[in-house]
Order: C-alpha cells, then structure tokens, then sequence
C-alpha cells in the first residue's frame, strides 16, 4: 500500500546512465564535519550514512571549495588539493552498498564573505553583500585559473568514486556574481548581454564535461535571486535551455534568494509547503532537464504530489531528513506518523552554522552525533530502572521516550489534562503553530513505547517517595513573574503594574484573559526570541492594537539568526497597528495606566495610554519539588530538565531531556 499511495516519489530515475533508486535528494549544506584540514571525517560519513541507510536517493555534499581564495571557515570540505581523495574513497566505501548516490556541489563564493583580513574578489569591485566588504574584480588570467579549478574539483570527486558534481550557481555565489546584472558591472566579454554573463559558468562546464568520464553527472544549482534588479527566472530559463543546447548540464537543482533576502533561501516555518514553486514553477517544462525542487517540503506525500503535478524530478529534503535520517525508510515500513517532523525552526541548522558552530537539530538531537547512535538506536541499559518523569512538555516527553527506548521502566505525571507543557501556547499563533508537531510525535512514541502515562495528575514530595523509584527526572517548567522586571533596567520597580492591568502570557494565549478589538496592548520583549513577536501576531489577528518595547537594537535578534525576524516585521508591519521601540524599557506606570516608554540611547520618552501590558521576560523555574527531595530521605538520582532548570529555550529542553536519559 506504501508503495502505491508513494509510487512517483519511490520510483527510480535515470540521469546520465545512472539510476537512482527514488526521488528524494538532499541539497548541499554545510555542516562543519569535515576535519581542521578540510578533509572527510568520521563523523562527516557517519552523518551521510546514516541518511543513506534511511533511504535517501540522492545527496549533494555540502559545498567544496575549488581554490584557497574561496575559503574562509574551518571544517568544510576542501576540493582544491588531491589530498581529498582518499577521503571521498572512504565515504563511498560505505555509502555505496547502500543505493544512495553521491554528488559534490562545488563552490566559490567570490567576495560574498570578504571582511577585513583579506581582501576578496569577485566579478566586479563591488562590497560583498554578507559582510559589506568591498571586493576586487578578477582579471581574465585569473577567471582562467578558476576555470581551471572547478576542473580539477571535478576530476578529483571522480577519482573519489562520487557518481558527479554539481556546481553552486546558486545565492549569491561566484557563478551567480557573474550572471546577475546587479553583481556583474564588467564591460570585457564576461559582462552586459545575458550571454556574456554566462560565458564564466560555460566556460566551467565546458571544462569540466571535457576531463571527466562520459558517465559522470554534471549538475548546476541555480534560482531567482528575488530581487529588483537581480537575476530572473526567464534569464535563468534562457542559460539553461544554452547549456542544454551545449550539452553540458544533466540537471537543474532549483534554488532561491540569496543575501539581500536570506529568509528565502531557507524557508522557515511561517512558509508553505513548496513555496520556491512560486518563483521556479514550469522550470522543467520549459527547458526538458531533470529538475529538483526544494522549498520546505517535510513529508513523502508532499513530495509525491509535487512530482506528479510535473514540476519535478526529484525533491529536495534536506532538513527533514536532518529531523528524521529515517524519514523515507519509516514511511513506507512503519508509517508517516513515524516520522520526527521538522518543525522549520532554523535555530540550530541555520542559526549555528551561520554563528561559527557545527550543525545540529532542535528535535534530532542526535543529528551530527551519528557515530554515537549507530542506526540512531539508543543504547540498551543492562540494569533497567524504575525512572519517574515529572512533568509532559518537550524535555520530559523526550526524556521519557529516551529511557524506555533504553530499556528503563518509565512513568510520566502531567498535572494537566494534556501533554505538551508550554509548547501547546504556541498553537493559537499565527505561524508557529508547526512548532507542535514534536509534541505529537513526542506523544505518539511515548504511548508506543509503553511509557506509563498519567495526565491530570498533581504529583507530590510524598507520591514520589511512595513510588519508590530509582531516578526523577524534573520537567516541570517555569512560570511568569508576578511583575515586570526587565533585564535591561533591574532598578525600576513598577509598584502600579498588577493585574489586570499585566495579564501573563499562559493567562492570554490560553484565554482566561480575552482582549477586545481596539485596546491597545504595550508588550515588553526582553528575551528578543519568537514567544513575544507570537503574542504580538495573536493579538493583531484580534484586531487589537500593539506597542511593542524592547531592549534590543531590533525586533528579535534571537530570530535573526534563524532567518525569521525580517519576515515578522514585514508581517506585523503590514497590520498598521504596530509600533515598535527599540533600546526602550519600561520607565514608569502611573495609576491610570498611562505607560512611560524611555530610551537606552536617548531618545524623548513616550506616554501611552495602555489597556493591558504583556511581558515576556525570564520565567522562574517551578523547581520546588527538587529542593523537597533534597531534604526528604529520598537516595535515587534527581535531575532538573528543560525550563526547570532554566529557563531558555526549545531547543535546550529537547537536547536536556536527551542528553540527561542517555545517562541514565
């Protein structure tokens, strides 16, 4: 039944003469796995054997660079040195019994990273859009030595058995620096016409068919840049139907975006299922290539209709199979429901790579751990023990399937009706309601697994005595502060903010507190993350008005790096009932309720008249059962997990209710 309800996306394809067992591909991504010298690391193939094992058709290594001037991280893969081979050999030695196919994305980021310590270089002289560093141009001796590179690159993944390579034409890059009109300001043969601007990426390819076997794929990542002024689809149609014409590219890996807009390049998840179909749709049609598809797609049955409505060949998951390495094989043996879906929250995929840290995953938390957890099983315990989890949010959930997963005799006490903990607040808010997809997941297992689960039920120092058992895992949350205290000003005490004028979060999103149209709402972000800009999207979808204050130079630089505060802004921007302070804080409060705004960087003070005042600050951990413990007679092991502990984020409850279980 798997196989008929999944038939299109299952099937095999050819490309080149090679046949590729099913159409789900992963895109390249960096991941910071490779070694300090730029070379295959264990962990590197542990990481891509594991998604090979779990039925993945296709996988583009993460970016390598084809010439020293394209380098500028540790840990990446490195293609300009023959001393990479080995490594690829090793990789293949291990991915190939399983089916999966190889392909290396070469790249070169021209002056897109340039900073100060070396000066950059890049079509024409002009700042690098990531750092805004200005470049240099190359001169026509050295655009031939990068010929002459991507070259060498290629011949050196053939050596290393890969079965091809595909070159990064994609946001922003080298190859995109010399096709885009607004990065491309040379007036030799290499800029002005559309056909200038493609004789680089020709001359690459050219290069490249001419000194690899007949049988080696040659592929090419390439989108819209999204912007005015920048590359558009109909060129890009243009280039591939020269190309086709030329012979020189078996594949079209469809991408968007680039730096001026980096939220398009991975959409998060505020986007649509396939939303990338909104600038590449028809790209196959138009130019007859074997085209991949990517845009957030998390399911096989999202990408099976995708493939049958004919706007692809293949389909690229690339960070649902960071949440679920398994995720094709557990469809058609076990079910979608299996699946751990990624839940599009970009914090540790997106946000650690771009803040210098090897990748990892919110709710995988065994993504880049892979030689740890051979097949992602959990080790077997040898002497099972009686483990009490207190508390069903993320962290205790995860901790509670962990354990039974080892073997331990687990039950879990909510004191509310459902599972879930603070994560279910998030599923009355415009966007972020996909974030509750763990939580069924998480429930899912838990049941499966045979954990003893009892909601609705209040757990004392007593009850755990009386239950006798061996470890108590703490996942009991955190709860607001019963005022307004704000990191950035600590001495202002706020004597007239009481309820009802302060109304807390859980009070609000749960509704034991409704605001009506109209009011006007002061919320306080001192925490800079995704729960304040979430209230904010709640109450304007009420049509209540939001004056939103925080310490921070912008809205949500927690989010920033994930690639999700530009697109809030434009959408609560878009409300017109939306105000933002920035470097503000909460100054005063007078009896009526009229709000003092001031500044950490001198601006006048405002006054408004407020109905309600929402903060959302740093909670306090409901961690009085760990003291009692403590003091009671009680000799098994206690842990804090998750908010409990402290109070931070998602991520952090996930990977502590893991971590702590593994230990058990």
């Amino acid at each position: 039944m798997a196989y008929e309800n999944y038939k299109r996306v299952l099937s095999p394809i050819t490309i080149r003469g090679l046949t590729v067992k099913n159409r789900i591909a992963r895109t390249a991504h960096a991941t910071f796995f490779a070694d300090m010298d730029g070379h295959i690391s264990d962990q590197y193939i542990a990481y891509h054997l594991a998604r090979a094992e779990g039925g993945v058709g296709l996988e583009v290594l993460a970016p390598g660079f084809v010439h020293k001037s394209s380098n500028f991280v540790p840990r990446t893969i490195l293609c300009w040195s023959n001393d990479i081979i080995p490594g690829y050999q090793k990789l293949m030695k291990v991915i190939n019994p399983t089916g999966m196919r190889v392909i290396q994305q070469i790249w070169h980021g021209g002056g897109i990273y340039a900073d100060w310590r070396e000066v950059k270089k890049g079509p024409s002289a002009l700042p690098g859009m990531y750092t805004g560093m200005p470049t240099r141009a190359f001169n026509h001796e050295e655009i031939r030595e990068l010929v002459d590179a991507y070259t060498l690159a290629a011949v050196r993944c053939e050596k290393g058995g890969l079965h091809g390579c595909e070159i990064a034409g994609s946001h922003g890059y080298l190859v995109m620096q010399f096709l885009s009109p607004w990065s491309n300001r040379r007036t030799d043969k290499y800029g002005g016409s559309l056909e200038n601007r493609a004789r680089f990426l020709r001359e690459i390819l050219t290069g490249i068919r001419g000194s690899v076997s007949d049988t080696f794929i040659v592929g090419l990542r390439l989108g819209p840049e999204a912007l005015e002024g920048g590359l558009i689809i109909d060129e890009i149609v243009d280039v591939l139907k020269m190309l086709k014409a030329d012979g020189l590219v078996d594949y079209i890996n469809m991408s968007m975006g680039g730096y001026h807009n980096p939220e398009t390049m991975v959409p998060a998840v505020h986007t649509p299922t396939g939303v990338e179909l909104n600038w590449n749709s028809g790209v196959r049609e138009k130019t007859g290539l074997v085209t991949f598809i990517s845009g957030r797609f998390r399911t096989l049955e999202e990408a099976e209709q995708v493939i049958s409505q004919g706007e692809a060949d293949m389909v690229g998951m690339t960070r649902a199979t960071i949440a679920d390495p398994y995720l094709v094989k557990k469809t058609v043996e076990q079910g979608a429901e299996s699946v751990r879906t990624c839940i599009g929250c970009n914090q540790l995929c997106v946000g650690n790579i771009f803040s210098g840290q090897p990748l990892q995953c919110t709710v995988n938390v065994q993504a880049g751990r892979e030689s740890e957890f051979p097949q992602t099983a959990i080790p077997k315990t040898s002497k099972p023990k009686k483990v009490l989890v207190v508390g069903g949010g993320p962290a205790g959930m995860e901790a509670a399937r962990v354990a039974a997963l080892a073997g331990h005799q687990v039950h879990l006490y909510e004191a509310t009706p459902d599972l879930g903990g603070a994560l279910k607040l998030v599923k009355n808010i415009p966007y972020l309601g996909g974030f509750y997809d763990v939580c069924h997941w998480l429930q899912e297992q838990i049941y499966s697994l045979g954990v003893s689960v009892h909601t609705s039920t209040y757990i004392e120092t007593d009850d755990i005595l009386a239950a006798n058992p061996d470890v108590v895992l703490l996942a009991t949350g955190s709860r607001p502060r019963d005022n307004l205290w704000q990191l950035g000003a600590p001495a202002v005490v706020l004597e007239n903010l009481k309820p009802p004028l302060l109304v807390n979060v859980p009070d609000l999103l749960e509704k034991r507190v409704v605001i009506d149209s109209g009011k006007t709402v002061v919320i306080v972000d001192d925490r800079g993350h995704y729960e304040a800009v979430g209230v904010a999207e709640y109450l304007l979808q009420n049509k209540v008005s939001v004056e939103y204050v925080t310490r921070f130079g912008d809205l949500a630089p927690q989010m920033a790096v994930a690639w999700r505060s530009r697109p809030a802004l434009r959408r609560l921007n878009a409300s017109g009932q939306f105000t933002l302070h920035t470097h503000s804080y909460l100054a005063d409060v007078s009896a009526q309720g009229v709000i003092k705004i001031d500044s950490f960087v001198g601006q006048a003070a405002k006054l408004i008249k407020a109905d309600h005042v929402v903060s959302v600050g740093y909670n306090l951990p409901n961690d009085e059962l760990f003291g009692e413990l403590q003091k009671s007679a009680f000799k098994g092991r206690v842990e804090l997990i998750g908010d409990c502990s402290s109070h931070r984020y998602l991520h952090s409850s996930i990977h502590d209710g893991f971590n702590i279980a593994c230990s058990i």
